[in-house]
């Protein structure tokens, strides 16, 4: 017999050894081998009859069992093929931490599942849903894995639900107890980010994703995959429940869901703040903070209560700010966006280019400009504003704090007195389809955070947008509704599939030259659309990179695999490191 086995490797192939007289070896278990010349981890997929003479021999098991059920490598090879990543490289991301040292570790197998019927996963929405979430994990009897976006959060409801971790914040034993422990139904409940996905559960095994919306759901490396798809997949192999929470999320799951009919509000018991609109328009350019969010900041911290200032990224969209109009492709309908360098206007998906416009085709007017506001200078501005209160971008205990969106989920819900949005635009106008919906958000969360008797301001040139309005409203299918039509008219997903592919190499010229061949092949495919290559990253940057966009339906990925395949493979030699990411979220 000799066996085949895969390795941390950008390579489609496998690895024939021979296995020795004394071992027995099963597919999922994980060995150590010599490729090479160096020892190495990799997981054994296959036994066959074969010629194991001038074969290597396996050197040791990892394990004394399997660490991968039939069911978990089947998941592993779907998440491979969809990802366009090796098997070998996707699997060994989703194990845990090998024991130390030259012993084999003698740990249980893996449970084996029956799959059954899968219900849709149901997407929770609401303030209440998370604690509906640890009241309904607490009471039943089944085993359950959390995965959280990342490791801080995977901390907190760690502590939550008095169960162990399997995130990289844990220490590597202890991550490989939580594993075998979760096998074996000792650990009831365990908690981790996406590398956890594979964890095996004795059946009836609940999953639960929490802020599905979030893009920490996808890191770098392979599988290029958000672990929303990977347990969707996982509870339709095995029959599991599937649980999606998330405040506001993705345009592509609430779709689903809703035709499904697994949509589940989860009302929170505190009031929804007041939401007030401030119009920038002729405003914004001087002074960061507009007379309703004076007035809000003099009001709370007059009665002890704080305020978060959210500056979003600075703004790369050009806008006429007498009329608030916004420069887009024609072709693709996202915003450009101003190339200084080129002193034209880019479209960042087909890389059309045009020069800059001296006035407005809406109105005529000549104030247009791209512009935006920084954390330090918002920070400056408030200080010489309000010189007598705390000013922080970095103390939590400051009258008035300044940060990124980020610093909402770490204050919690209910926990600040108002929330003033500096401008919505940065997001309403970012050079991708998804603005609107980060926009959504972000306000969204804004308002969980804001307590009793709180206010939201929103500083915009366009008050009157839906994703505004939802937020107004409290009513999350006014969102939803404008932004699946105004997808269903341009192809966007969810009724179509996108892919980023990007060269990173020496100079432009080769990275051109290297995406162009890439692209040139893709063209001969049918019912693909293939932007043409732009460049992305800084001018300054040390390397290279340039990337093409290219839009199809459902099945893109087997389509475009057996064209992309060589170019994956060989992508340390030559002339640029090739990379692909399918259904990109930025």
């Amino acid at each position: 017999m000799i066996c085949d086995v895969v390795f941390d490797l950008p390579l489609h192939q496998s690895f024939a050894y021979a296995i020795p007289s004394a071992m027995t070896l099963h597919p999922g278990q994980r060995v150590w081998a010599r490729l090479r010349g160096r020892p190495l981890i990799g997981v054994v997929i296959a036994l066959r009859d074969g010629d194991e003479a001038r074969l290597h021999s396996i050197e040791r098991p990892v394990e004394s069992v399997p660490i991968l059920s039939n069911a978990a490598l089947e998941l592993g090879r779907w998440s491979a093929e969809e990802s366009l990543s090796s098997l070998g490289s996707t699997l060994l991301a989703l194990l845990p931490p090998p024991a130390r040292g030259s012993r084999t570790e003698v740990v249980a197998p893996p449970p084996e599942h029956v799959a059954g019927h899968a219900s849709p996963p149901e997407l929770w929405v609401g303030a209440g849903r998370e604690a509906r979430l640890a009241q309904q994990l607490r009471g039943q009897s089944g085993s359950a894995l959390v995965v959280a976006p990342d490791r801080e959060r995977a901390a907190r409801w760690a502590a939550t639900l008095d169960a162990p971790r399997l995130d990289s914040g844990a220490p590597d034993a202890a991550r490989r107890a939580a594993w075998f422990a979760a096998s074996r139904g000792r650990a009831r409940i365990v908690v981790g980010t996406r590398s956890a996905v594979l964890t095996p559960l004795p059946p009836p095994a609940t999953l639960v994703l929490l802020d599905e919306h979030d893009p920490a759901h996808k890191p770098p490396g392979a599988p290029r995959m958000h672990a929303r798809d990977l347990l969707i997949r996982r509870a339709t192999l095995a029959g599991s429940r599937l649980l999606m929470l998330s405040a506001t999320p993705s345009v592509e799951s609430w779709w689903r869901a809703d035709r499904q009919r697994a949509i589940r509000p989860c009302l929170g018991t505190e009031p929804w703040p007041q939401i007030i609109t401030a119009d920038t328009r002729r405003i914004l350019r001087n002074h960061p903070i507009t007379l309703p969010l004076t007035r809000t900041i003099e009001d709370m911290t007059r009665s002890g209560r704080r305020v978060a200032l959210i500056v979003t990224r600075r703004s790369a969209a050009l806008i006429c700010t007498e009329c608030g109009e916004l420069f887009r492709c024609p072709e693709c309908a996202v915003p450009l966006y101003v190339s200084r360098p080129q002193k034209a206007l880019a479209c960042r998906l087909c890389a059309r280019v045009e020069p800059l416009p001296e006035h407005c085709p809406s109105c005529g007017g000549h104030r247009l400009f791209p512009f935006g506001w920084d954390a330090e200078r918002v920070e400056a501005a408030v200080r010489k504003r309000f010189p007598k209160l705390s000013v922080s971008r970095a103390d939590p205990r400051a009258q008035v704090l300044i940060g990124t969106p980020a610093i909402l989920r770490a204050l919690g819900p209910g926990t600040l007195g108002a929330v003033g949005v500096v401008t919505l635009d940065n997001l309403l106008t970012v050079p991708d389809f998804r603005g609107g919906e980060r926009a959504l958000e972000l306000v969204w969360a804004a308002a969980e955070t804001v307590g009793r008797g709180g206010r939201v301001i929103i500083q915009t040139l366009h008050p009157e947008h839906y994703a505004i309005q939802a937020v107004q409203q409290q009513d999350l299918r006014t969102f939803y509704e404008q932004e699946i039509k105004l997808r269903a008219e341009l192809r966007y997903p969810p009724f179509s599939r996108l892919c980023l592919i990007s060269v990173k190499s020496r100079s432009q010229s080769e990275a051109q030259a290297r995406l162009g061949d890439v692209a040139q092949a893709l063209r001969g495919i049918t019912g693909l659309t293939v932007y043409p290559p732009a460049p992305f990253g800084s001018v300054v940057a040390r390397s290279a990179r340039r990337q093409v966009v290219i839009k199809g339906p459902l099945g893109l990925p087997r389509l475009i695999a057996p064209v992309l395949r060589p170019f994956l493979e060989q992508r340390r030699r030559g002339a640029g490191v090739v990379e692909v990411e399918m259904d990109p979220v930025s």
